[in-house]
């Protein structure tokens, strides 16, 4: 990494201790190093600007191991609204027919859109149960998806604004996209 391209680790948004140690906890994870679990009921949220930068970059990558504990998916994290009924920027995982998943990036303009838009959908082999590394490289004109380090895929897309600016009350869910959108992710 230079030092010109910042990085943002949204991990940190998970307190420790725990704030709630029955929903959160430490799981063993690749090569034996630790990782966070999330339990059904875990409520990982901060607002955005504690872990974020006000304007997401133009071009920019997301990347994640993630070991789901079921095929349902859900959201790794998500960037919402102040009303908290749209995402403006989230990966979210969702079955896809047997033995597959879908990895989708949500960016949503929440001034433009009243509906969360998903701006590049991957189906790739189901990865319930197994620990699986992931990367979304978004540049001006293309989302590509790397699947445990290799190049999965690609697609072209066509964001406006290329620059997305998120509301200054705008609230980072971990694990989910808060009370209304719901989609919680269990590992």
């Amino acid at each position: 990494m230079t030092a010109d391209i910042p990085e943002y680790d949204l991990l940190h948004a998970i307190g420790v201790p725990f704030s709630n140690p029955k929903t959160q906890y430490f799981d063993e994870g690749l090569d034996g190093f630790p990782a966070y679990g999330l339990k059904p009921g875990s409520d990982i949220k901060s607002p955005y600007r504690l872990f974020m930068p006000e304007k997401l970059y133009a071009e920019f990558s997301i990347t994640a191991t993630v070991r789901p504990a079921n095929k349902d998916g859900g959201f790794l994290f998500s960037v919402v609204n102040p009303l908290e009924t749209v995402v403006q920027l989230g990966v979210q995982l969702i079955q896809s027919g047997p033995g597959l998943t879908n990895i989708s990036l949500l960016y949503t303009d929440a001034n433009a859109y009243a509906l969360s838009q998903t701006i590049a959908s991957f189906v790739v082999p189901s990865f319930a149960k197994k620990w699986t590394r992931f990367g979304l490289r978004v540049s001006m004109e293309n989302v590509t998806l790397f699947l445990n380090c290799l190049e999965f895929d690609s697609v072209l897309v066509k964001r406006n604004p290329t620059e997305l600016v998120f509301d200054s009350a705008s609230t980072l869910y971990v694990g989910q996209a808060g009370p209304l959108i719901k989609g919680a992710f269990h590992s």
